[in-house]
């Protein structure tokens, strides 16, 4: 007995039994890790398979346990888009971003009570709920997603109003140089969008949360200066985008907030600009000054383009009771010049101001409350409400191009202007780097990088192939 236990052939059974156990042991713990901690990894620089930082953020804050649903038939939950993406691959990106979300995949077919309870007519329809509250997404991408969770977190929707009548840029004109990009990005956002005239109104109406004046190409009138003079000192929030060679009007009420903005055109002359889509009326902005506005630009990977844009500075002289901050700066191979009337534009070191320059300023000032009125004579007095301060917020930025069509969606211009929005309505904590479209993203190449692929592929490799050629007849000769 003990010599067939110590046969050849048994031991290497049995040792052909131990390997196999341990496969399996490895397999079953691969599997279960697996189906424990559902991992992948995005190789791309820009994150784009990930989610956005504005997507972490608000998972993070979530108050209550929020549901994703989705109806749709099975074979459909991986049926990709055209950037490759499926759906189940965009809720699971969520199911593991936080532990307060669950994601329920669900078959109108197999389960038409449930769709009918949720009130789902058609296939693809995706639902969140965060506590009772229930919110329809646009789609399954990412951004709408998001939306969805900010409209229910938010509840009640906040109004921007843009002002017309001066030629500013309109917000349903689709043109280069329309506004109807930064309305709808505005609207995603869970904004109410409001064009509105203080001439046929003279007052900025009691809903708007914020005023944005986008580049009036004529002055405003003095009872207009007036009324954003008056909307300002009593908490108002005001976006005002300057373009160069314009509005003086409004470049002196600036001054009355503790802002200069200059008459000049900036000039970038490193030629950066180019690899971006700009140039040198185009200047490329990678340097941000420290405040919660331009937060999720720090580290200088987050470029912003701003056409045909003038400085905007932070006065010598800030009037009493306004915090002046500036917000972001040009290089130092940067130039502002005065001399921007001729169609060639030409250097002048003597009068020029070198870089780096402001391009854009935060204001805040506080307003005290008003006291309350006496109660009238033989009135019964009530205990007074505890009167609220205010704070008046202003941004101004010297140009409004950066917020046009032709460029709000380039780099990280939308962004930095919803930035701006969030910031004004007092929503910070919307305040980020949004969800990127990955069928939109540009490769981003240095000059040296744009030097040798040309050389690569233009002499690089033609020469390969005539030297390979050349080499193959000399062998058979």
């Amino acid at each position: 007995m003990s010599n067939w236990m110590q046969s050849r052939q048994v031991r290497e059974g049995g040792y052909s039994g131990a390997y196999i156990l341990v496969v399996v042991a490895i397999l079953v713990a691969a599997n279960w890790l697996a189906s424990q901690y559902n991992k992948t990894y995005d190789a791309t620089d820009a994150k784009l398979y990930s989610l956005s930082d504005q997507t972490l953020k608000v998972l993070r804050d979530l108050p209550d346990d929020a549901t994703i649903y989705y109806f749709d038939r099975p074979m459909d939950y991986e049926r990709p888009d055209m950037n490759g993406v499926t759906p189940r691959d965009s809720l699971t990106r969520y199911d593991n971003a936080s532990s307060k979300v669950s994601v329920e995949y669900i078959d109108p077919e197999k389960e038409p009570g449930k769709a009918e309870l949720m009130n789902v007519r058609s296939f693809g329809t995706l639902l969140v709920e965060v506590g009772a509250r229930r919110e329809e997404a646009s789609s399954t991408s990412e951004q709408d997603i998001t939306n969805a969770f900010i409209k229910l977190l938010k509840g009640e929707e906040k109004t921007a109003c843009a002002l017309s009548g001066h030629g500013e840029a309109m917000g349903e004109d689709t043109e280069a140089l329309g506004f109807a990009v930064a309305r709808q990005a505005i609207q995603d956002a869970n904004y109410q969008f409001q064009q509105i005239s203080l001439l046929e109104n003279p007052e900025v109406p009691a809903a708007c949360s914020l005023l944005i004046i986008a580049g009036p190409e004529q002055d405003l009138l003095e009872p207009e200066v007036e009324i954003v003079r008056n909307y300002v000192n009593s908490g108002g929030r005001v976006l005002l985008m300057i373009n160069h060679a314009k509005s003086p009007e409004l470049v002196a009420l600036a001054a009355e907030w503790g802002v200069e903005v200059r008459d000049d055109l900036v000039i970038d002359a490193s030629g950066i600009g180019r690899l971006f889509g700009g140039g040198p009326v185009i200047p490329l902005v990678v340097d941000y000054e420290p405040h919660p506005i331009t937060e999720p630009f720090s580290g200088g990977s987050s470029p912003t383009l701003f056409p045909l844009t003038r400085s905007v500075a932070k006065a010598e002289s800030v009037p009493a009771g306004w915090d002046v901050q500036e917000l972001l700066k040009t290089g130092s191979a940067s130039l502002a010049t005065t001399d921007y009337e001729k169609e060639q534009i030409q250097p002048n070191p003597e009068t020029d101001r070198e870089g780096p320059l402001s391009l854009a300023v935060a204001a805040v000032h506080d307003v005290p409350a008003a006291s309350p009125e006496p109660p009238a004579e033989g009135a019964e007095a009530e205990a007074p409400a505890e009167p609220e301060d205010k704070e008046a917020r202003v941004i101004i930025v010297g140009t409004s191009r950066f917020a046009r069509n032709s460029y709000l969606g380039r780099v990280n211009n939308r962004d930095l202007f919803m930035n701006m929005v969030n910031w004004l309505a007092s929503d910070e904590d919307l305040i980020s780097i949004r969800p990127k479209n990955p069928a939109s993203t540009p490769m981003e190449m240095t000059q040296s990088q744009m030097s040798w692929m040309f050389f690569g592929l233009m002499v690089g490799l033609p020469l390969v192939i005539v030297v390979a050629g050349v080499r193959t007849w000399w062998l058979r000769r």
